[in-house]
């Protein structure tokens, strides 16, 4: 039986439009339509889709993700570097509230591995889902299958992402965004919006919620020589305890190195890295989601002659914040839309992408200190470079205030007290007994995962010098949550950006001491809040100074929390809290020791 072809004079008159964009002769102004309507593969693949899943019902989401191993010039270096489906950074994962992710996982890399879904919230009964080698689960071994099944709480959206939680693979490419969109609520009609800052005013109408241009930007550091490489340097006596200084900054894996500042052996070919382009659409609210998948360096991020108004942070949606510059931290997310200030006839802008020196203990020729991507309202296919000029100057007001963020929700401003106070005391040492050789320390003792036997599989879960488990239970067992305040102590001098497994927290207070040792003292306690600011996952500890986390732990496991520096967590900074233990299910517990009976067969 033949299959009907309809006639070109039946074909709806959008979907003749479509294809005589798509196939007519080049000419100028249908170029830059086609070329906006059908952005290049590697540009598409973080166009996303909320009107799709918005308005949908709860569905089943599956994904099959092959890892492998493949050499590729992100920014013209040549790396081997970790693929998902062949990508990098690998495919984004698009999803609403109340769906179920299921993700299949075939592992054709050389070693084992283990994906972690960063800040989601897993059910009772989920932690073996969270993916954290030595914690939740075993290591999936190389020509091993494994599925993950992760239901996505029907009170969580926002901006997240996936990577590998084994070894030093997440600086090596294997990592991806991870989107969950809300559902839409009918009966919210557009409202007024009044922003300001230093005498900036903008008053707009908020549109309906599909008349968005949504875009991911995975923004953060790369190394030129493997993760491996990099954290068995750092863990080697040449180093003296000084992190790595990375060689380059990439934009959705992308970025163009000048192969002759590089002062390593590497494989360098100028033509096989491009400076990163999005196009903005200047008839849409234009949104951009950072996040910040780097090994160790903070981001500061600007725009020539925009603002960026953040509405979202670690998946919270909080009050509009108008700011020149945003810095973010590895691990860290936050979702902007683009305002633009300067209303010339540019069309086309750079976005800057900033790191300190200040970070590092000796310098890198090979890093560009402010490399760039183009913002432009034009063609993906013109690529010429912006005439746009950096701020003049950035106040401190304007940059974010991350302490000062509120909730969107006013419900979710009243802050509960502490039940409990957790004290930690977080460091790298060089030491004698370790041969000289730098760890990482939370309370004087350093993580070592037990890959073969992880956490949550075990009977009974106590403490070794190799890993710090603290129990968490309600004073009444009866209840199913209890609130601790915990205190983290940085005795170095280096910011840590630490992160919570399965749980969010309120950071109510950081302290970096001007000179000496700024560890929290109980006899002059800080001032904390009475209103609660806006939930986060990931939070930086200030180089010689404390932060104070206020978190509700309401959902049993073992929950992993760490520095998200790669080298300090390889290197042992690191601990687990055991989050009511009585309430663990007999089926979670046995699902994660079922994942080291994996064979490759």
């Amino acid at each position: 039986m033949g299959i009907a072809v309809p006639s070109w004079k039946v074909l709806p008159p959008i979907i003749l439009f479509l294809l005589f964009v798509r196939f007519s002769p080049l000419d100028f102004k249908l170029n830059s339509i086609r070329s906006f309507i059908f952005p290049p593969e590697d540009v598409s693949r973080f166009h996303l889709s909320p009107a799709s899943h918005s308005s949908r019902s709860e569905t089943t989401r599956i994904y099959n993700f092959t890892l492998a191993e493949d050499i590729l010039s992100p920014n013209g270096v040549q790396k081997t570097v970790f693929t998902i489906n062949g990508l990098f950074p690998g495919p984004s994962i698009e999803v609403r509230s109340g769906d179920l992710l299921v993700v299949n996982v075939y592992n054709q890399l050389s070693e084992g591995t283990s994906l972690h879904w960063h800040g989601i919230k897993h059910s009772s009964g989920r932690n073996s889902q969270d993916g954290a080698s030595g914690v939740t689960q075993c290591p999936v071994l190389p020509g091993a299958n494994f599925t993950y099944r992760i239901p996505i709480s029907p009170d969580q959206s926002g901006t997240f992402w996936y990577h590998s939680h084994h070894s030093t693979q997440r600086a090596d490419g294997l990592f991806g965004a991870l989107i969950i969109h809300p559902p839409v609520k009918h009966e919210e009609e557009s409202r007024p919006h009044q922003d300001e800052l230093r005498g900036i005013k903008l008053t707009r109408r908020s549109r309906e919620p599909f008349d968005v241009l949504d875009q991911v930007m995975l923004v953060g550091d790369w190394y030129h020589r493997s993760g491996r490489q990099v954290a068995d340097w750092f863990q080697s006596l040449r180093s003296h305890g000084n992190e790595p200084v990375p060689d380059a900054v990439l934009n959705n894996g992308q970025q163009a190195f000048d192969c002759t500042k590089s002062l390593a052996k590497i494989v360098c070919d100028p033509k096989k890295g491009s400076t990163p382009m999005f196009v903005l659409d200047p008839q849409s609210r234009n949104v951009v989601r950072f996040i910040n998948p780097g090994s160790i360096a903070e981001i500061h991020l600007s725009l020539d002659s925009h603002l960026l108004r953040v509405i979202e942070a670690d998946g919270t949606q909080i009050q509009p914040v108008l700011v020149k510059e945003l810095t973010i931290a590895p691990g860290q997310r936050y979702a902007v839309e683009i305002i633009r200030v300067n209303h010339d006839a540019s069309r086309k802008f750079w976005l800057r992408q900033r790191v300190n020196y200040e970070d590092f203990k000796y310098p890198n020729a090979a890093l560009d200190l402010e490399s760039k991507s183009i913002m432009s309202y034009g063609s993906y296919r013109d690529s010429s470079p912006p005439s746009s000029q950096s701020w003049s100057s950035i106040a401190e007001s304007e940059h974010l205030d991350a302490l000062a963020l509120q909730p969107l929700d006013p419900s979710a401003r009243v802050l509960p007290s502490a039940e409990g106070v957790v004290m930690m005391y977080v460091t790298t040492m060089v030491r004698t007994s370790t041969g000289n050789r730098p760890f990482g320390y939370v309370n004087q003792t350093t993580w070592k995962p037990s890959l073969e036997n992880p956490v949550l599989a075990r009977a009974e879960a106590v403490s070794s010098s190799k890993e710090l488990i603290v129990p968490i239970k309600p004073g009444n067992s009866s209840l199913r949550s209890v609130v601790m305040d915990i205190i983290v102590n940085n005795l170095e001098d280096g910011p840590h950006p630490f992160h919570l497994h399965g749980h969010h927290f309120w950071p109510l207070y950081t302290y970096e001491a001007p000179m000496g040792a700024g560890s929290y003292k109980w006899e002059r306690p800080p001032t904390l809040p009475n209103t609660a600011p806006a939930l986060r996952d990931t939070f930086v500890i200030p180089a010689k100074g404390h932060a104070v986390f206020r978190v509700k732990f309401d959902t049993p496991g073992m929950w992993l929390f760490h520095c998200h520096v790669l080298v300090h967590l390889h290197a042992g900074m690191g601990m687990i809290f055991d989050v009511m233990n009585d309430h663990l299910t007999a089926e979670d517990r046995m699902h994660a020791a079922s994942t080291c009976m994996m064979s490759n067969e």
